[in-house]
């Protein structure tokens, strides 16, 4: 049997250095590594928290009390949120899943588009505020009129809605919902986040598959 010479013990030093830097954890498969057990201790956090997330959420698409949940995590001036906008409110329209919006506000007028859209919950009002909020460019630039926002949306306007803008329990909602993002260690707008899977920008027709872990 022939014995190893000097060229095959360097090779063999060679893959093993090679091996020692790629699975480090700076490494490429040791950084892949780490990311792929980020990724499960966080989905393991959704389902351990999934019951209490959902629950008294008001901010719904879809009317199917038994239909799986997803969460969309979104901002009204996020190009990726407006653009999946069709397709969210399809996966809602068919029944396969109730959509939660969680509001990611990254901007002063988004975080005033937040607020307009919970105080339409309150008036039962919600898809009507964030369709509009979501399609129409009107309260994107200058002075938003807010009131005649929410008339032209369809939302009961008046004393109320207009108090709820500015209240303190508005926001206290922002801020449980920028605390939930938080702990999911939400990072863009939009992620959309189910029991089975995580899917961060732009919506397709297919995602909702591998949200409902089909």
């Amino acid at each position: 049997m022939k014995r190893p010479g000097i060229q095959d013990l360097g090779l063999a030093v060679c893959f093993v250095l090679l091996a020692v830097i790629a699975f480090r954890p700076s490494g490429v498969v040791g950084g892949r590594l780490g990311e792929w057990k980020d990724e499960r201790q966080v989905l393991a956090r959704y389902r351990e928290e999934w019951k209490q997330a959902v629950a008294g959420r008001r901010s719904v698409l879809g009317s199917g009390g038994a239909a799986p949940a997803i969460f969309e995590f979104s901002d009204y001036l996020c190009p990726f949120c407006r653009l999946s906008h069709e397709t969210v409110n399809g996966w809602a329209a068919s029944g396969e899943a109730r959509v939660v919006l969680v509001h990611v506000p990254l901007s002063d007028r988004s975080a005033a588009a937040a607020r307009a859209a919970i105080c339409a919950e309150t008036e039962g009002a919600f898809p009507r505020m964030h369709d509009y909020l979501m399609t129409n460019e009107d309260w994107k630039a200058g002075e938003a009129d807010w009131e005649s926002i929410a008339t032209a949306a369809h939302v009961p306007a008046g004393t109320s809605f207009t108090r709820c803008l500015d209240s303190p329990a508005t926001a206290e909602r922002l801020a449980r919902d920028a605390a939930l993002a938080d702990r999911w260690r939400i990072t863009a707008t939009p992620t959309f986040v189910s029991e089975h899977a995580r899917i961060v920008g732009a919506a397709s027709e297919t995602d909702v598959e591998e949200l409902l872990g089909r």
